[in-house]
């Protein structure tokens, strides 16, 4: 694209509503380019919090034009992949990273950052976390990788104080199966009590659901690969019995097969959703109104603006996590990158 084209999409994306305008991504000063961020919730218009490796974890309240770093005791080493905020004051964050060496933990903060307490930790052999999510204030799930061939899942209800693990029925696991922690989406939430589990490695990426708060399971197939390194990465539930699921391969960015899916019955069958552009990796999507999905990785973005039922391949900007509210996306990435389209 020649520089009279790139701005010409400039004042397009200023000028237009969101849903009519290709993605134009404004980049956000950070304060750590040596770090990959790999979650992001936005909490309200120009209030949004980010987190990533080397114990990384910011918010800013003004858009991005002032940051306030996290300094927790001891996580310099950690990753942090996991991220939820539930008030102005109360927000948790998951380390991903290997059990057995200490890397498996949760964070708490109850007064907007100043403090951070441990709230779990667990070396189990083969322990992995890779998301976190609440569906509301109080009650929130944990996925971590397969152990003894069941999902490895903790469940609050106070908030993220306390955490136990769930005793679920579970359907049998592919060989090799498991969920990529690449962007806090593979665990995927909706209503009082829905949640879906992402699922890659197998020969073909799955989801799982539950309509019980992850007491109980069922797996459905994608029509998106699977392989060592690929599957689905992450979703987003749309309304009661929509959705959309994204993924690829990892080790092969640009691997020409499906990398979105969507479903109208409520997980139960998923089908491919017609998009234009190259195939490529596809990481997590969020919603920026009534009709505008965006979805983002680490080789450009795709958008709908038919509420996902088809794709339009918009840039090459990389990022790995998303987050949408009141009109606003942000995206993260390597490199401390953060983006915003409002």
């Amino acid at each position: 694209m020649n520089l009279l084209i790139r701005c010409l999409a400039l004042v397009a994306g200023l000028l237009l509503p969101a849903s009519q305008a290709q993605a134009a991504w404004t980049p956000i000063d950070f304060p750590r380019s040596d770090v990959t961020l790999r979650a992001v919730v936005v909490a309200r218009p120009g209030g949004f919090q980010v987190s990533g490796s080397k114990g990384t974890h910011a918010t800013t309240l003004d858009g991005g034009r002032t940051w306030r770093l996290t300094r927790i005791a001891g996580t310099e080493a950690l990753d942090f992949r996991g991220l939820a905020v539930l008030d102005a004051r109360t927000a948790l964050l998951m380390s991903a990273g290997d059990a057995p060496a200490g890397q498996a933990r949760l964070y708490r903060t109850a007064d907007g950052g100043a403090s951070w307490s441990q709230v779990y930790s667990t070396e189990i052999p083969g322990g992995f976390l890779d998301t976190l999510r609440f569906w509301d204030r109080s009650h929130g799930l944990v996925l971590g990788d397969p152990i003894d061939g069941a999902w490895f899942l903790l469940r609050t209800s106070d908030g993220g104080r306390t955490w136990t693990r769930v005793k679920a029925t579970l359907p049998p696991l592919q060989p090799g199966e498991a969920a990529f922690a690449a962007s806090n989406s593979a665990l995927i939430l909706s209503g009082r009590a829905g949640a879906w589990i992402a699922t890659g490695g197998g020969s073909h990426g799955r989801i799982f659901r539950s309509t019980d708060r992850g007491r109980t399971w069922q797996a459905a197939d994608t029509p998106i690969d699977g392989g060592p390194t690929g599957g689905v990465f992450g979703g987003l539930a749309l309304g009661r019995e929509g959705g959309v699921i994204v993924g690829g391969d990892h080790k092969d960015e640009l691997r020409a097969a499906p990398s979105l899916a969507v479903t109208a019955d409520g997980g139960r069958t998923w089908t491919v959703a017609p998009r234009s552009g190259t195939p490529r990796l596809l990481e997590s999507v969020g919603r920026l109104n009534a009709r505008t999905l965006i979805a983002v990785g680490p080789r450009g973005t795709a958008f709908s603006t038919d509420d996902g039922r088809s794709w339009s391949q918009a840039d090459q900007e990389a990022f790995h996590a998303i987050s949408c509210a009141a009109g606003t996306c942000v995206a993260v990435g390597a490199k401390g990158r953060v983006g915003v389209w409002r």
